[in-house]
């Protein structure tokens, strides 16, 4: 009996994931680890200049660190958008390559948003954060020009569930299993007096509604 396509899409899911959380600590997942991280600086940034601000820099270690130095712009909106922002690029990621045919274009803009990165705001200049943009700059650009739409398919639904559970991952870790670590929860914290646990179990909450509802509900 042949299954209906949304289940069979959602078996392929559930698998891929148990297949990364199993794979959590391979070598072979450092690279995915190192484009969720420059994600969520993405997101730092975009939300700095969305609301009035410049970007000074965005650096990603490779210790799977980041920051970004920005002047202006709304700072709780700014501090938001990091793990929300690295949860939106998987969630986009996956509801694009729901169409294969646009996967490859998805890979082409994401070339070009990170050879824009580096020219101006990956600093400084020659550090690991700024080879790494390019790097991933060109293995995107790589899959947009040479792979076939099933392998960008492929490649890209993969990326964009491990940057799903990366950044929900990241904010059990970070800011619920170690509230009084550095985070930028923390800095949510001082900044309004809201406890880091609160912004912690907000995004956590905002997550699993987003993560059904795009990856289930809207796929009915």
């Amino acid at each position: 009996m042949k299954l209906p396509s949304t289940l069979r899409r959602d078996l392929g899911t559930l698998l891929i994931a148990l297949g990364l959380v199993f794979a959590w600590n391979s070598a072979l997942l450092y690279p995915l680890k190192l484009v969720v991280v420059l994600f969520h600086e993405l997101g730092h940034a975009l939300m700095a200049v969305a609301t009035g601000g410049s970007v000074a820099s965005l650096s990603v270690g490779a210790d799977e660190s980041g920051e970004v130095r920005s002047l202006g712009g709304n700072a709780i909106l700014t501090l938001n958008a990091g793990y929300l922002g690295s949860l939106v690029w998987g969630l986009a990621l996956l509801v694009l390559t729901r169409r294969p045919r646009l996967s490859r274009v998805a890979a082409a803009a994401l070339a070009g948003l990170l050879v824009f990165v580096a020219a101006v705001w990956a600093r400084p200049v020659f550090s690991f954060g700024f080879i790494w943009v390019l790097v991933a700059a060109a293995g995107f650009g790589v899959l947009a020009r040479f792979a076939n739409d099933a392998v960008a398919t492929i490649f890209l639904r993969v990326l964009g569930l491990f940057s799903v559970l990366y950044a929900v991952g990241d904010i059990v870790d970070d800011v619920l299993l170690r509230p009084g670590s550095p985070s930028d929860a923390a800095f949510l914290a001082e900044r309004t007096g809201v406890p880091a646990l609160v912004w912690g179990f907000g995004w956590a909450g905002a997550s699993l509604a987003a993560v059904w509802a795009v990856l289930w509900r809207t796929g009915r």
